[in-house]
């Protein structure tokens, strides 16, 4: 009984961390903005300058959000950078797509770390979640990136998006709002390097989104959370609209797909057509915290690069809910191949996730 009487507290507890962490994350982004705006916007830009097109744009999203091991954390950078301009609309929104395949590598490594050890066929159920995690992500951004490259598609739409948002009265006003609740970032400043500042910043807005991703999962999260997406397994829709919620409230499709691994390697939830749709659920629901960082901004810009994110997400889940049913079984056969042996899977792990470092590298370099 008393456990029962603790638990709401716990709740509350969990909740205010979150609240608490969200303000710690709007304070990052104030951090970067005004940082970046000390070191020169020149400089910065100079730097940035070495990710130039489209291509090197894509790998550099794919590779820094692999390395961050947060969507979300580097999607706010990219958005801030735009918002100051040091960064063109046109290759931020190349690397927001990169970003959607790099997010994938968490659930990767779950599912390797956390069963390789184990009997063959929990292995292989495990590395079907990220697997379907990894090539709808990887399906998207090949369509998205040769959209992007051909057409300019999504960058006409982050430009219609800005000069749509430039016309709403007192978006302008939000950054000084959020200057107001964190005058100590400002006296921060003034004591230390601007290039520290901006280290801080990245860390700050890192931790902070780890940090409310942690606290909301323990809030929503636990294990009346993991009845509820069982229970919602029966159905394309109902998986799809768990996804989505669920992400929103916990802001990190990483933790709220992961979280699918042990539910499918235990029998509670099955592996055949559902797993799929909360992905593209999940990719929908994670937009919200990078729309936060956008409005931190208060830069049009910045929010129809948001605006794209949006977009690119809504697409992909209209391009493949319909074949939901043909794609996964194809990624089920694929899944089968790379988990005969551990020494393939290693192989291909090695493979997709070196790629983008080494391409990355030759863009820049050539």
């Amino acid at each position: 009984m008393r456990l029962i009487k603790l638990l709401p507290a716990i709740r509350y507890k969990n909740l205010i961390l979150a609240l608490l962490s969200l303000y710690f994350f709007i304070a990052a982004i104030v951090f970067i903005k005004e940082s970046i705006v000390l070191i020169g916007l020149d400089q910065v830009q100079n730097f940035i300058a070495l990710v130039d097109d489209t291509l090197t744009g894509v790998f550099a999203g794919w590779f820094g959000t692999a390395l961050l091991q947060s969507s979300g954390a580097f999607d706010s950078i990219i958005i801030t950078f735009v918002s100051v301009g040091v960064m063109p609309t046109s290759i931020a929104v190349a690397t927001l797509i990169g970003a959607e395949l790099g997010t994938t590598i968490t659930t990767q490594l779950v599912s390797v770390f956390g069963y390789f050890r184990q009997d063959r066929k929990r292995f292989r159920t495990s590395f079907l979640v990220a697997m379907l995690h990894y090539w709808y992500n990887f399906s998207t951004l090949i369509i998205f990136f040769f959209v992007e490259f051909f057409f300019n598609t999504f960058t006409n739409i982050a430009e219609v998006g800005s000069s749509f948002f430039s016309k709403v009265p007192g978006l302008m006003e939000i950054p000084s709002i959020f200057s107001l609740i964190t005058p100590w970032v400002d006296l921060l400043l003034e004591y230390i390097p601007a290039w520290l500042g901006f280290i801080c910043g990245c860390v700050l807005l890192l931790l902070s989104l780890k940090n409310c991703e942690k606290y909301l999962s323990a809030t929503f999260a636990g294990g009346m959370s993991g009845s509820l997406i069982q229970s919602t397994f029966g159905s394309t829709t109902r998986a799809f609209l768990a996804g989505l919620i669920f992400t929103i409230l916990v802001p990190s499709t990483s933790v709220m797909i992961s979280l699918l691994i042990p539910l499918a390697t235990t029998g509670i939830i099955g592996t055949g057509y559902y797993i799929l749709p909360y992905v593209l659920g999940a990719n929908i629901g994670t937009v919200f915290d990078v729309m936060l960082a956008a409005l931190a901004t208060g830069n049009p810009a910045a929010i129809g690069v948001w605006l794209v994110h949006l977009t690119i997400n809504i697409i992909g889940a209209l391009i493949f809910l319909p074949i939901i049913r043909p794609f996964s079984a194809s990624v089920q056969k694929m899944n089968d191949f790379l988990t005969v042996s551990k020494k393939r899977t290693i192989i291909f792990l090695c493979l997709s996730n070196l790629m983008p470092i080494i391409l990355l590298v030759v863009g820049i370099l050539y």
